[in-house]
């Protein structure tokens, strides 16, 4: 054994080491860990201090009374131990209150046993005092209660220093030093007593204390220790808002965090298949399958929400020759994704809205080009026309600068009467040698200008697609209006795609006119569709008995009726009518 006049100093030394570390870990007492490393090194200076005691004790008795002031420190260490390294490896939502005095119960009663050991002989059978060197030392016979509370210490300590090691290995760089000096600076009078237990050179292990405290010291001065997780797994994952699912080489759920477990459902439990775990993400598990990351956004469907996530996946570092897994990484895009697809819808609008305008000012534009040889000679009705397109022009561009600056369209709604109406959008329409009749004079409140622009590109679409020389009928009816032509009409299988941009079945046609009236309605929330006219007499609003062609027929319904419903009166087969095709919307 060490002199006595060297173990006295020594264990004073651990105190007072361990009391500066105890300090320092007590700053960081708001840290996960803190605490349980102050309790730690506390712990440590009480049994460096009670071990000081024991050393200049002469008596007997007094050697056994700084050796009981020992027990509750060493009660303390292993459980101080325990929650300091499950806090600093991310791992203390494990560790409970109750937990830990669960953990220190044996302790706490091996310690009581000492206290009374005279009673009962459990922990001591026998003591002396031997003189040694310039000194004396306590020599103890070791009762069963004392190796019972060993081996339940030692089963803590190799639990926690295995753990500790661990972090050592998978610890970041930057601190592995710092992982590395705990566990060093821990482990070694716990590996120190198992010297002596082997029969190596007699000493106290205990005084390898000051390797413990100046380890805690010096982790603790050189960075963030306690301030930062550094092997947070736990920690980290549950930090990620994005799902992550690790599976296995066998295609099984190994990892998951709460982030997946929220938008996959309780089916991505650990040991599940990849099947059954992402059955309600059949393309995230099709992705999967095909081994590689789409292109696209994958939609996901959470609590009923549509979101969209990339899928990357990540494979794991092979063990030799075997692949370990993949993992998983679904970042949520939704907001990007709808930013986009807004985008793609307002790109659309725009071109769509520059086709329209170019056509819808070319109808005046014509007007005005075929009546300027007779204006200039002249005819005074020629000049009317001429004016009336340079005006109507001019209308177009305010109105179309208004639907871009002010695009809510209840503002400029009013009532006008039908019949004026049709007969002012005929005027400037280029028509050619078409005629028009006008049905019923209702009134409505609406955007007159929107309706205006809409019976333009339906009177020159009949004037163009309805052959020479086309009667075409504008009807006012009970919640709407129809234009009516005596042309071939719309071929039915084709009737779907009447109001997609680009599609006429003209020669000089611009695919640009029945598009720009689906848009306009659109946007004032009223309904447009196509059909057959019913070339035959039926009741119109204010016009009695009449015939309307057989041709294509266009109707606007204004309000919440069923467009078919509106339709009724002039179309051959309203359950057959033909609607826009849904423009690119945003899914929210």
């Amino acid at each position: 054994m060490i002199e006595v006049s060297l173990t006295a100093p020594l264990a004073a030394l651990a105190a007072t080491v361990a009391a500066g570390a105890t300090a320092a870990a007590f700053e960081y007492r708001d840290e996960p860990g803190g605490l349980a490393a102050a309790a730690f090194m506390g712990a440590i200076f009480w049994w460096s201090a009670g071990l000081f005691g024991e050393a200049v004790a002469a008596t007997e008795a007094g050697k056994v009374f700084w050796l009981n002031v020992q027990y509750p420190a060493t009660a303390v260490v292993p459980v101080a131990a325990v929650a300091f390294v499950a806090s600093y490896l991310g791992y203390d939502a494990w560790i409970s209150r109750r937990r830990l005095l669960v953990l220190a119960a044996p302790l706490a009663a091996l310690t009581l046993l000492s206290w009374t050991n005279d009673y009962h002989g459990l922990v001591r059978a026998g003591t002396d005092v031997v003189a040694f060197g310039s000194g004396t030392v306590l020599v103890r016979e070791l009762g069963p209660a004392w190796w019972a509370g060993w081996l339940y210490s030692q089963l803590l300590l190799v639990a926690t220093f295995a753990t500790l090691a661990y972090g050592v290995y998978d610890s970041a760089p930057a601190f592995r030093t710092s992982a590395g000096l705990l566990l060093v600076g821990s482990g070694a009078p716990w590996a120190a007593q198992f010297v002596v237990l082997g029969g190596g050179p007699a000493f106290r292990p205990e005084l390898l204390f000051v390797l413990t405290g100046v380890a805690f010291t010096a982790a603790l001065r050189r960075g963030p220790t306690l301030g930062v997780t550094p092997v947070a797994r736990q920690v980290t994952l549950k930090a990620i808002p994005d799902p992550i699912v690790v599976v296995d080489r066998s295609g099984r759920i190994a990892d998951t965090n709460p982030a997946a477990r929220a938008w996959l459902g309780d089916d991505v439990a650990v040991g599940a298949t990849v099947a059954d775990a992402l059955s309600s993400a059949p393309e995230v598990r099709a992705a999967y399958r095909r081994g590689e990351a789409p292109d696209e956004p994958l939609r996901v469907e959470v609590d009923g929400e549509t979101r969209f996530v990339s899928l990357s996946a990540v494979p794991l570092p092979t063990l030799g020759s075997r692949s370990q897994g993949t993992v998983l990484l679904l970042r949520d895009v939704t907001d990007s994704e709808r930013n986009r697809r807004d985008l793609e819808v307002a790109n659309d609008r725009l071109q769509t809205l520059t086709h329209a305008l170019a056509h819808d000012i070319k109808n005046p534009l014509a007007v005005a080009d075929g009546f300027t040889d007779l204006a200039t000679g002249g005819d005074e009705a020629a000049i009317e026309r001429v004016e009336g397109a340079h005006d109507r022009i001019f209308e177009i561009v305010d109105e179309t600068l208004a639907a871009v600056d002010h695009p809510d369209p209840d503002t400029d709604a009013e009532s006008f009467r039908f019949a004026t109406l049709a007969e002012d959008a005929w005027r400037t329409a280029e028509t050619a040698a078409a005629t028009l009749t006008v049905a019923g004079d209702e009134s409505y409140v609406a955007d007159r200008a929107a309706v205006r622009s809409v019976l333009e590109n339906l009177f020159r679409n009949a004037a163009v697609h309805a052959g020479p020389d086309p009667a075409v009928t504008a009807v006012a009816l009970d919640g709407g209006f129809a234009v009516v032509d005596d042309g071939p009409g719309i071929p039915p299988a084709e009737r779907d795609r009447a109001f997609d941009r680009g599609y006429t079945t003209a020669d000089d046609g611009t695919g640009i006119g029945l598009a720009s009236v689906a848009t306009l309605a659109a946007s004032h929330g009223w309904t447009v569709a196509a059909g057959r006219g019913r070339g035959e007499t039926d009741a119109v609003p204010d016009a009695g008995a009449m015939a309307v062609g057989d041709g294509a027929a266009f109707v606007v319904g204004f309000g919440d009726r069923p467009v078919a419903e509106v339709a009724a009166p002039v179309v051959a087969d309203p359950d057959a009518l033909a609607t826009p095709s849904e423009p690119l919307a945003t899914e929210k």
